[in-house]
């Protein structure tokens, strides 16, 4: 074989490569999990993070990735990522990344700490960075918050009109305030507005989710 059929072979055997790379990527779901630590919310800690590993976790396949943050006063902080992973093809290598990742989250839930302030907007956006580094077909937002955003004096939190392109969101576990039993109008106002300003930021869709068992369904339709 001469040096220019070589050549050829090279390009074409690469050009393969890269093909079935990127078949893996548009098949590939990464999801971002968010957490409020913030006022009474900071007490569903436990229960949000059993909802991670039982309902999130074990639904991940090789090559998807997973991120988990928390939402205080200043959620666009890379300290606030918490725990995050990118699954090997190796089935087994996976499975030692899953277990390594729950072990996170265990440890995680037995730190202390309330955020006086709730950010939601911030780790939104620190979530689409994560996300869209990946490169991954599917991506999504969880949200575990009671979903009333209190910034701190000064701060700004403007989406950009594609900040959630490609990205569907989901509120999960979204206890409700002491004024929303009075007045149910103050709870389903509060998610429709979250609704309406992500789907202008370009999310491809939003959803409530009350079920925690209904999680493995929401993923796999991702997919």
């Amino acid at each position: 074989m001469d040096m220019n059929n070589i050549r050829a072979f090279i390009i074409i055997a690469l050009s393969l490569v890269c093909s079935a790379c990127g078949d893996n990527k548009r098949h590939e779901t990464a999801i971002c999990a968010l957490m409020d630590i913030s006022g009474t919310y900071a007490d569903e800690k436990p229960n949000v993070i059993k909802i991670v590993k039982a309902g999130i976790v074990p639904q991940m396949s090789p090559g998807d990735s997973l991120f988990f943050i928390t939402i205080d006063s200043n959620s666009y902080d890379e300290q606030n990522l918490k725990a995050s992973l990118t699954l090997d093809y190796t089935p087994s290598k996976a499975n030692r990344q899953k277990l390594a990742f729950a072990t996170k989250l265990d440890e995680y839930a037995k730190t202390g700490g309330q955020a006086r302030f709730t950010d939601i907007s911030g780790a939104m956006m620190l979530c689409t960075d994560y996300l869209k580094k990946t490169g991954s077909g599917n991506q999504s937002i969880i949200v575990f918050s009671d979903m009333r955003e209190e910034l701190k004096e000064g701060f700004k939190r403007n989406f950009d009109e594609n900040e959630f392109e490609g990205i569907n969101i989901a509120a999960m576990n979204v206890i409700k305030l002491s004024p929303d039993s009075s007045d149910p109008k103050l709870y389903r106002d509060r998610l429709a507005s979250w609704e309406k300003r992500v789907l202008k930021s370009g999310a491809n869709a939003w959803e409530v989710i009350i079920d925690p068992l209904k999680i493995p369904e929401y993923i796999e339709r991702l997919r």
